[in-house]
């Protein structure tokens, strides 16, 4: 038979999984695996979907490498349903997994459900800070709440992860399998607790979903004041200068990087061009607001929100008619919301609080007159 690994280093091994049915962002991943010298462990890198095709893919990968569950590690750079949908089912098989506790931070963050009474009520504060309420929208309203009433009934959908014991990881801590000796490094952004692997001396990066090739790595939040898309942007920065051309950088999707800096500018231009569509629509609508379709004379328009904002850049269908629709709908919330709190930390934008809903203005820049 056929190996289904790849070995792509001395060492290391790529198993890669996908899930076919899926409507849902990333329909394939790449799974790392480290055999470790003989009677010690073996180290994972993330799992996989949580399928029974990527289960089975996973256990043939496993016993063609000689590993037990028994002698696992697995290192969940963060907690995506691809990166961590098998992580449960692993962990009662005997596995040991390890993950950053920031990771935990939310309990729901408009791309994961947790199930829990706790992620359902933050849900709802979470959509009435994008201005998506019963009362505000209706139609989209009714969306989200027909998913989550499938969750709290059946738990059935693919963003809904259950939860899973693990060993609490923080930037530094050293992992060590086969001939490589690994840190933790931050790589905050995609998520607000991503971590990746680096070993210095063989000039490896694991970079999880921080760049890849080809793509731009969703930067959501549904959060204030977190600074994901500024933290991203110096995590980026960080890999572009460390990682010169002898380094390996492995992206948990796509090939391997070709060319690092292309892809590092690509995406720091993609985000940075978005920012300014943004910028630019709000200003547009600030010194003509009737275009928007609100008089902010009004005191009971204090400004635009999120929902808005991101419905006109994004030029997204509403109400999300299917769950292909409905996924690229939460996707474009969160991305927008990351876009307003980066031009809010760079001071051309401000935000107010209004019962509980966040809404955004253009803010005038202050020209100081220069006399020579």
């Amino acid at each position: 038979m056929e190996s289904i690994t790849k070995e792509i280093l001395p060492g290391i091994f790529r198993l890669t999984l996908s899930d076919t049915t899926i409507e849902q962002g990333v329909s394939e991943i790449h799974i790392f695996i480290i055999p470790g010298k003989p009677s010690s462990r073996s180290l994972m890198i993330d799992t996989g979907f949580k399928t029974t095709n990527c289960l089975e893919r996973l256990e043939q990968a496993l016993h063609e490498l000689h590993i037990s569950y028994s002698d696992l590690d697995i290192f969940l750079t963060h907690r995506h349903h691809d990166h961590c949908g098998l992580a449960g089912i692993l962990s009662k098989k005997g596995a040991r997994l390890f993950m950053n506790p920031s990771e935990e931070r939310h309990p729901y963050d408009c791309l994961a459900y947790r199930l829990s009474d706790e992620s359902f009520q933050a849900q709802k504060d979470v959509l009435c800070s994008a201005g998506i309420t019963a009362q505000q929208s209706p139609a989209v309203w009714n969306a989200f709440m027909h998913v989550t009433h499938r969750i709290q009934q059946h738990g059935e959908w693919v963003l809904a992860i259950l939860g899973f014991p693990y060993q609490p990881v923080q930037s530094g801590d050293r992992f060590n399998y086969g001939a490589y000796q690994f840190e933790a490094i931050p790589l905050k952004g995609h998520t607000y607790g991503q971590l990746g692997l680096i070993d210095r001396d063989h000039k490896i990066l694991f970079a999880a979903d921080q760049v890849l090739d080809g793509m731009s790595p969703i930067i959501a939040t549904t959060y204030p004041d977190e600074s994901l898309l500024q933290s991203f942007f110096d995590s980026l920065e960080m890999i572009k200068h460390t990682c010169t051309e002898e380094w390996c950088v492995i992206p948990a999707h796509g090939p391997i990087i070709a060319d690092l800096p292309s892809a590092v500018d690509h995406t720091v231009y993609s985000y940075l061009n978005k920012a300014s569509a943004v910028k630019n629509l709000l200003e547009e609508w600030t010194h003509n607001p009737k275009s928007a379709g609100c008089n902010k004379t009004e005191p009971t328009c204090p400004g635009y929100t999120i929902r808005e904002i991101a419905e006109s850049i994004y030029h997204v269908a509403t109400p999300p008619n299917d769950e292909a629709s409905f996924f690229i709908y939460k996707m474009f919330i969160t991305k927008t919301f990351s876009l307003l709190e980066y031009l809010n930390g760079l001071g051309f934008v401000t935000r107010t609080l209004l019962n509980g809903t966040y809404y955004w203005n253009y803010k005038e820049p202050n020209v100081t007159e220069y006399h020579h």
